[in-house]
C-alpha cells in the first residue's frame, strides 16, 4: 500500500497502486469531482463541471418542490393532480440519478464505494416510482428525493474533506 497525500484536500490516505509521476492523485471521487471545477481562489471559471453541478442542483430543487406539491395536493384531496406531481417528481429523480451516474463514470472516478452508494441510492428511487405508479401520492416523490439528495451529499464529499483538513491544520 502506497501512503499519499490528497491534490484536492490534502489528506493523507492509502492506495494499493503507485500513481503515474505527474498525475493527480485523489483520496476519493468528490475530491476529483470537486477539482474539475477549478476554483481557485479569486478565479472562478465555467467548467464542465460547475454546468452540470448547477443543472443538477436546479433538478434536485424542481424534485423536491414537485414532491412538496404531491403531498400538498394529496392532502387536500385532488389525487389526479398530486399523482402527476409525484410521477414527474419520480421521473425527474430516475433522470437525476442516471445523470450522475453517467458523469461519474465518464469522469473515470467511480469507486467500489461510489458503486455501493448508487446501489443504495437506487433502492429508494425504485421503490419511490413503484409507489408512484401505485397512486400513493407525494412518498414515492419524497423517497426519490431523498436519494438524489443524498447522492448530492456524497458527491459534495471532496468540499467537506477539504473544510475538514483546513481545520485541522
Amino acid at each position: 500500500m502506497e501512503r499519499l497525500t490528497c491534490d484536492y484536500c490534502r489528506l493523507p490516505f492509502r492506495s494499493p497502486r503507485r500513481p503515474e509521476v505527474g498525475t493527480k492523485v485523489f483520496c476519493c471521487s468528490g475530491c476529483a469531482l470537486a477539482s474539475q471545477l477549478g476554483i481557485d481562489g479569486e478565479r472562478f471559471p465555467v467548467t464542465a463541471q460547475l454546468v452540470f453541478d448547477l443543472v443538477f442542483g436546479f433538478g434536485v430543487f424542481n424534485q423536491g418542490l414537485l414532491g412538496l406539491l404531491a403531498l400538498a395536493l394529496q392532502r387536500e384531496g385532488r389525487l389526479a393532480g398530486a399523482t402527476g406531481c409525484c410521477l414527474v417528481a419520480v421521473a425527474l429523480g430516475a433522470l437525476l440519478y442516471l445523470a450522475a451516474l453517467a458523469w461519474q463514470w465518464r469522469s473515470g472516478w467511480l469507486r467500489a464505494s461510489d458503486g455501493f452508494v448508487f446501489a443504495l441510492a437506487a433502492g429508494p428511487v425504485i421503490a419511490g416510482g413503484a409507489l408512484a405508479w401505485a397512486h400513493h401520492g407525494g412518498i414515492g416523490a419524497v423517497m426519490t428525493t431523498g436519494a438524489t439528495f443524498g447522492l448530492v451529499v456524497w458527491s459534495a464529499r471532496g468540499f467537506l474533506r477539504r473544510w475538514w483538513a483546513r481545520k485541522r491544520a
